[in-house]
């Protein structure tokens, strides 16, 4: 399968580069920009190519490694004629395959690829990508061609349907994007009582790590400690009294569902007090 790329962002770097290296034939880029399509095939020692048009000719499978907002625009600018046998992808989370539309029509095959995996440097994140889970979506016909291209790779590959796909993302990020604002949360309050942001990154990055390790090898149920664990009803009630407002409602609605892995690790222990407290029944804060 010859593989070619419109887009030359982090996302098309990295996974041209990893198939590139891995044997796969990636025959190169196509960019809005020239100079970002031109370090892109430099960068993966490809072909850089001034006419879309000409990438389609020469590819079997386009991959569109733009943003969300600009796939529906790039994929209405092709020639759809040029794509007949063709498969054509991008690697959207959220958005499904049903935004490459004429495919019957057309007679090419039509397919979103996500890998859950967080592409944050544009020339190193390639070195760690078969980490990578990758989901696939789309038309039943190649499905399984784009399965094993990756799982001949040792990715492992799931495929889900077009109705999952912003649920399924959103998942993503509750893992990823949302623990930034939680680790960032925590920053802030040790900020205010009185660390430096260096020396509050340092107080909280082997706590982060170790328990990031944790969760990823034994579970979440396993992983967990804390005073919810402990059912320790005191301590999270003077918690939420010294957290701002906002602070508190995100650390209750964190803590919710850290009580039901809670729940989950210890079934024989009662945590209706620990339950009320962060629902905010019967709890006022100017008392505490």
């Amino acid at each position: 399968m010859r593989i070619g790329f419109i887009g030359a962002g982090k996302v098309g770097c990295t996974l041209g580069k990893y198939l590139k290296i891995h044997g796969k034939d990636v025959t190169g880029y196509y960019n809005r920009s020239a100079e970002a399509g031109r370090e892109a095939a430099g960068f993966t020692d490809t072909l850089y190519y001034d006419n879309v048009n000409d990438l389609i000719r020469e590819s079997d499978a386009i991959i569109l490694t733009v943003s969300d907002n600009a796939i529906p625009q790039v994929f209405n600018s092709l020639d759809k004629g040029l794509l007949r046998g063709k498969i054509i992808a991008h690697t959207s989370g959220a958005m499904s395959s049903s935004v490459f539309s004429g495919s019957k029509n057309y007679g090419f095959f039509s397919y979103s690829i996500h890998p859950i995996y967080a592409v944050s440097d544009k020339l190193k994140s390639y070195e760690n990508f078969q980490n990578a889970f990758i989901t696939i979506e789309g038309d039943a016909e190649k499905l399984e061609e784009l399965k094993e291209l990756f799982t001949g790779l040792g990715n492992s590959v799931s495929c889900i349907s077009s109705d999952s796909k912003v649920r399924y993302h959103s998942a993503a990020v509750f893992a990823s994007n949302l623990v930034c604002g939680l680790y960032e949360t925590a920053s802030n309050i040790l900020i205010s009582c009185g660390f430096t942001e260096e020396d509050a990154h340092k107080a909280l990055k082997g706590l982060f790590l170790d328990n990031a390790q944790s969760v990823a090898a034994n579970g979440p149920v396993n992983a967990l400690t804390g005073p919810i664990e402990r059912n320790d009803t005191e301590t999270v009630r003077k918690h939420i009294t010294v957290l701002s407002e906002k602070e508190a409602e995100l650390y209750r609605a964190a803590s919710e569902a850290v009580l039901g892995i809670a729940v989950k690790k210890h079934p024989e222990r009662d945590y209706t007090e620990m339950s009320e407290i962060l629902k905010g029944e019967g709890f006022d804060r100017s008392v505490c």
